[in-house]
């Protein structure tokens, strides 16, 4: 399928990389199917909205950043992302690049969740857990 993007054009991307977020995302109710840009195995994704091209999230993962990184699965996650088992659960977060790059941040606080197998996707808000929504991805002196 053919998904037109604001950074970079129009991409050739197969539907069997649409993840679907039933719930939207918090601050993008409306933007419901996704894909994951850019070289598996990098550093950074770009969570690509399919219905608004200027919708463009980088995402990292957060297990890289922080040594035991936990985010619980509970039984909303499981029913909504048709969980069988916690491998297939991706994890990954939502970095912001400000206009000094060394100061990005990733936020912690709101892990994105993706069934691999089904391609379900949610974001979920960890309230009591000790995570910032401004991570810094750079220990700076």
């Amino acid at each position: 399928m053919r998904v037109r993007t604001r950074h970079w054009g129009v991409q050739e991307v197969a539907e069997d990389r649409l993840v679907c977020f039933p719930q939207g995302l918090p601050g993008f109710p409306d933007c419901h199917r996704f894909v994951l840009l850019g070289e598996q195995g990098g550093a950074f994704l770009w969570l690509q909205c399919v219905d608004d091209p200027e919708v463009a999230l980088p995402v990292t993962d957060p297990f890289a950043l922080v040594p035991g990184y936990e985010v619980p699965l509970e039984e909303e996650d499981v029913e909504l992302l048709g969980v069988e088992a916690a491998q297939e659960v991706a994890v990954l977060v939502v970095v912001t690049v400000r206009s000094d790059p060394l100061r990005a941040t990733a936020n912690l606080a709101a892990p994105i969740l993706v069934n691999t197998t089904k391609r379900m996707g949610r974001q979920k808000v960890l309230a009591e857990a000790p995570y910032s929504v401004r991570h810094p991805l750079l220990a700076l002196p």
